[in-house]
């Protein structure tokens, strides 16, 4: 067994800076739960209104989804917009 010894400020120290990538990791985790849109604002953001077309973005993998239950669809804000950067012409 190997034993490893810190100083009393070092621990501390490094005890801090564990915390806070802890911290870090944590807001980045619950930045994408709420990067998670509804299919109305969905539609909104992309100028859609029929089930049909958003069904062929899901079934082209243009945006990212999430299925909960039978009929709720989530759709990922970051990959629409994503999506909107890749297929508006630019002037």
């Amino acid at each position: 067994m190997e034993i490893i010894v810190f100083e009393k400020e070092t621990y501390w120290k490094m005890q801090t800076e564990l915390m806070q990538m802890f911290q870090k990791a944590l807001k980045e985790a619950n930045k994408e739960e709420d990067d998670w849109i509804p299919t109305e604002k969905a539609k909104a953001l992309l100028g859609v209104k029929s089930k049909s077309k958003m069904q062929e973005l899901r079934d082209n993998d243009c945006i990212k989804f999430s299925k909960l239950g039978k009929k709720t669809i989530m759709y990922s804000h970051k990959s629409i917009l994503d999506f909107l950067k890749r297929n508006i012409p630019k002037y």
